[in-house]
């Protein structure tokens, strides 16, 4: 087997298992939010929110600086990561009294203060795993990554089932969530241990200040991409109660799911990126096209299924999520084309050593949203403003990826041809809609599984990702696998 096909193989083994582990999570949340109802699923959300956004006092980019350099050289691996992990120590300290403050201006009382401790447990077994896993993405050996990610999630469906069965509270939920993620901390050690290196937490001062230095842009970008996704929930915990914070974030719920698709395809690009780009810029034009073209192929399904298919689809007799939460699940829908095209900004601009840019576009992109939310949920009549918040996600997904093309655009110095590219991709989700119109009279499942393969079908006739494209993006992994360095050590 040729580097190219076990690269790939090794892409798709992660990607069936993310696809598998977020059917254990869709467990895990649907008997979640069936046990804690709307308003206790509501300050759940919250705390995870505040707990997300003060995670990136805890990290300040230095996870995907190890992982970009780690990428370039396998020399680099040990150290890095040994310095990454002493430096987080005391900055998790940072992210703890930051929480702590969050959770307080949040104003929800003592109760919720109370889930400060469990979050900030969550947030750091979090931010280590993701830090330790991010060598098997540097090597390209995701099958570790797969094995994390299926016990990680069953870990989570197991420990939410009994936290469910007992009627325990918001509190033991997030207990549950950081078990998982400990568990993922423990096997990746080992593994790194036993495949490439031991690892250690050895402060490098000089080192440690050079990280720092090359991730505080990276940082800034995540932190506005945090705040950027998870500013709704807390202009809508001000505005309107916490029983409309659980029926936003239960229909995000299922775009959250979603995300791991554009995030598993540019953790696996971004290391050949990151390289392409030191090739020539028309190679990276190609790449960068590419993956657009394929991240859009694989969004359109899901957003015509959920549009269309909302209502039937969160009261089926195995989901039954809150019925409310169908109008924001429709509406969420239509941008999710555009969630997926618009992962590739940051991935794409961070390979390109264009921090910079990355940051005034999220910066831009919040000033958007926070807008949008403030005008849309005051808005629209009290009992439906989380439908603002909806409609405030869409707006702004459209602004991103119209402002973060022209950004790309310039930095490629030629002018990328999407337009004609994906409208093979818009005819072939038109036809899947229109079937789906049609089948409106079957099951909701049925339906979409049947328009699904037309989809397929159609994709196929009008050429939506050519083979050229697919075979190119295997050649190009494959390069990148067979550079000096890449066989593992340790």
């Amino acid at each position: 087997m040729s580097l190219g096909q076990r690269a790939v193989r090794s892409t798709t083994i992660l990607f069936v298992a993310r696809s598998a582990s977020k059917i254990f999570v869709l467990g895990a949340f649907l008997l979640q939010q069936h046990t804690l109802g709307a308003r206790l699923y509501g300050e759940f959300s919250l705390i995870v929110v505040l707990s997300t956004l003060s995670s990136i006092v805890g990290d300040l980019g230095l996870q995907i600086v190890y992982l970009r350099e780690a990428s370039r050289d396998r020399e680099r691996m040990k150290p890095y990561l040994a310095a990454v992990l002493a430096a987080k120590v005391p900055l998790f300290l940072l992210s703890l009294g930051t929480l702590a403050l969050l959770a307080l201006l949040a104003g929800k009382g003592p109760g919720f203060m109370a889930l400060v401790l469990p979050a900030f447990f969550l947030q750091v077994a979090t931010s280590v795993a993701n830090v330790m896993r991010s060598t098997f993405y540097a090597t390209g050996e995701m099958r570790y990554e797969a094995v994390a990610t299926m016990s990680e999630a069953l870990i989570l469906l197991v420990g939410t089932f009994f936290v469910a069965r007992a009627h325990l509270g918001v509190s033991d939920y997030l207990w549950v969530y950081a078990l998982s993620y400990a568990v993922t901390c423990v096997y990746a050690y080992v593994v790194i241990r036993r495949r490439y290196f031991s690892p250690a937490i050895r402060f490098d001062a000089p080192l440690a200040r050079r990280l720092l230095q090359m991730a505080l842009p990276f940082a800034l970008v995540f932190f506005l991409n945090t705040v950027y996704f998870r500013i709704d929930v807390v202009i809508l915990s001000a505005l309107r109660p916490l029983t409309q914070v659980g029926y936003y974030t239960a229909a995000y719920k299922f775009l959250d799911g979603l995300s791991f698709i554009p995030q598993t395809v540019m953790n696996a690009v971004f290391p050949t990126l990151s390289v392409v780009h030191l090739e020539s810029l028309a190679a990276m034009r190609f790449a960068y096209t590419a993956t657009i073209r394929l991240l859009a192929a694989l969004a359109m399904p899901f957003a015509v299924f959920l549009g269309l298919g909302a209502a039937p689809f969160l009261a089926a007799p195995f989901i039954r999520v809150y019925p409310q939460s169908a109008p924001a699940l429709q509406i969420l829908a239509l941008a999710i084309v555009f969630m997926f095209i618009n992962s590739t900004f940051v991935f794409g601009l961070g390979a390109m050593d264009r921090q910079r840019d990355s940051v005034v576009l999220s910066i831009l992109s919040i000033v958007v949203n926070v807008a949008l939310n403030l005008i849309l949920i005051p808005l629209l009549p009290r009992a439906s403003g989380y439908l603002g918040s909806s409609w405030a996600t869409v707006i702004t997904e459209v602004f991103l990826m119209v402002a973060g093309y022209l950004m790309v655009r310039r930095r490629l110095e030629h002018r990328l041809a999407w337009a004609r590219p994906l409208l093979p991709i818009l005819v072939s989700g038109a036809f899947m809609a229109g079937v789906m119109g049609l089948l409106g009279g079957l099951d909701v499942f049925l339906a979409g599984f049947l328009s699904g393969l037309l989809y397929l079908a159609a994709l196929y006739l009008t050429g939506g990702v050519s083979a050229e494209e697919l075979r190119a993006i295997r050649s190009s992994l494959g390069r990148r696998l067979g550079q000096p360095g890449s066989a593992g050590g340790g």
